[in-house]
């Protein structure tokens, strides 16, 4: 899944917690989030849902592996997953 949102007047009524948890359910694989680094309330929200914030040079990899984004994105984004990723 490339984007996910919740409409403005939908937020802070638990519609994206409810989204993420579905979105895991059934997921056996780690999940693995990128957002912008000064996205704190983004970062303050997986943090609250069970995500970490992964090591600054795994993420420059994972980034450059995983993602297709300019070379600034990466120096300017965060990566941040659930508790499967370190159980790889």
């Amino acid at each position: 899944m490339r984007h996910a949102y919740v409409r403005t007047d939908a937020r802070r009524k638990g519609v994206g917690g409810q989204l993420l948890q579905y979105l895991q359910k059934d997921q056996e694989k780690p999940i693995l989030i990128s957002t912008w680094a000064d996205a704190v309330w983004a970062i303050e929200f997986y943090r609250r849902h069970g995500f970490h914030v992964v090591e600054r040079e795994e993420q420059k990899r994972l980034l450059k592996d995983d993602w297709t984004i300019p070379a600034r994105q990466v120096e300017t984004s965060v990566v941040l997953a659930n508790g499967k990723y370190g159980a790889r």
